[in-house]
């Protein structure tokens, strides 16, 4: 069998164990094409090929520069690193599903796609939403073997968490039951409530996607913010800006392909797509070389969200209007998703004969395998949505994690 020659470039750079963007690449030598008769496809790799190993820079946390102007109550600095350190303490794995061979990645969208219904119904915060998110794949990444029909508590548990964190009158634990059309009863949520918050370790702060689109957003208009003693902490951006590119991360955080990702780097290619690559650059801290791969893992649902049209900030009864945009809205849904990852597998081969570093990390395993034939149990789970009738019947079957078998 021939023996495939490689050369090997090491470039010397350090790679960084905070950051999720690939750090490494085999790229195919500059000065070296291989032959190819008239009539054949390009294969991937041709046996005889020349190939280099290449290293890429990353920046360390630590090397992120503040953007934050001086503030009078705190040292700037201090408060910028402590935003960062939060990236390392709350961690999700990418791969968590291979802990959980009966669960597959589209459960996951169904389950937040409903949850974001059930947020516009009960008027509930995009932060309050991001923060059921993280809970749910944090806890989804620390356990093993959960079963497909306990997916939806750990769901409505999650948002029951965030809403009394984050609301100032969430819900009570009786309307998070009703939403469920009687699969979750009141004491089934208080009881994985625990487990949920055992799991986590009680850790329940984390810098969510859009608590960096708050913050980048407020950054990029600092200059027009008046020099006063709290100017900086309260909102003084556009809410048409924010709800544009709101959708686009609604959208993304579907794919559990986001997960490879860290919430700062997500709201700063977000910005990066439909803003500009120096705004997201300038209000993050971040190199290009920190976002690229996420840029370019978000350009099909980028170019699904931008065919929509452009967004206005919906007004809700008993919701002040300037806190209008911060109401999670169902904006998205899986048919979007479909549209993007479908979009997404496209770009896929039709890069694959360029093992370059801009192709390679934009592309992460997503997990179609479901998407056309998912089992009995899956469609149930897709067919949830909030109840249009208060003519419902909650049943008392209980549900609960079991071992894999």
């Amino acid at each position: 069998m021939p023996r495939i020659d490689l050369e090997t470039l090491n470039q010397c750079i350090p790679i960084s164990a905070t950051t999720s963007i690939t750090t490494c690449a085999i790229i195919p030598s500059q000065d070296y094409t291989p032959p190819q008769e008239d009539g054949a496809s390009s294969p991937d790799f041709v046996l005889g090929s020349r190939f280099r190993f290449r290293n890429y820079l990353t920046t360390p946390i630590s090397s992120r520069e503040s953007p934050f102007p001086p503030f009078s109550w705190a040292d700037s600095k201090d408060v910028w690193q402590s935003l960062l350190k939060k990236e390392l303490i709350y961690h999700r794995d990418s791969r968590m599903f291979e802990k959980h061979p009966a669960l597959q990645a589209r459960m996951r969208a169904t389950i937040l796609d409903w949850l974001t219904e059930v947020c516009e119904v009960y008027r509930l915060h995009r932060e309050t939403f991001y923060l059921a998110t993280d809970f749910i794949d944090r806890y989804l990444s620390a356990q093993k073997c959960i079963q497909k029909d306990v997916l939806q508590l750990i769901g409505i548990t999650a948002l029951f968490i965030a809403a009394k964190l984050e609301e100032k009158y969430p819900p009570k634990v009786s309307e998070f039951a009703f939403v469920t059309d009687g699969a979750c009863t009141e004491n089934e949520i208080l009881d994985q409530e625990l487990v949920i918050l055992k799991t986590l370790n009680w850790d329940l702060s984390p810098v969510t996607v859009s608590g960096w689109l708050n913050v980048y957003l407020q950054i990029a208009n600092k200059d027009h913010i008046p020099n006063s003693e709290h100017g900086f902490v309260y909102p003084q951006y556009s809410s048409l800006v924010f709800v544009q590119i709101a959708r686009l991360l609604d959208l993304c955080i579907l794919d559990v392909g986001s997960l490879q990702f860290s919430y700062s780097v997500l709201a700063a290619s977000a910005i990066c797509h439909l803003a500009s690559k120096e705004i997201a650059l300038q209000v993050s801290g971040f190199q290009w070389i920190d976002i690229v791969s996420c840029v370019h893992w978000m350009d099909p649902f980028a170019a699904t969200v931008k065919e929509l049209g452009p967004m206005v900030v919906k007004f809700f009864s008993n919701v002040r209007s300037e806190d209008s945009h911060n109401i999670q809205t169902h904006a998205v849904d899986l048919n979007l998703l479909e549209k993007a990852q479908s979009m997404h597998v496209d770009i896929h081969f039709a890069d694959r004969s360029s093992p370059d570093i801009r192709n390679q990390s934009m592309h992460v395993d997503v997990h179609f395998a479901d998407r056309s034939s998912p089992d009995s149990k899956a469609q149930v789970i897709t067919q949830l949505t909030p109840p249009q009738s208060d003519n419902k019947n909650p049943s008392n079957d209980k549900q609960s994690d079991s071992d894999c078998s």
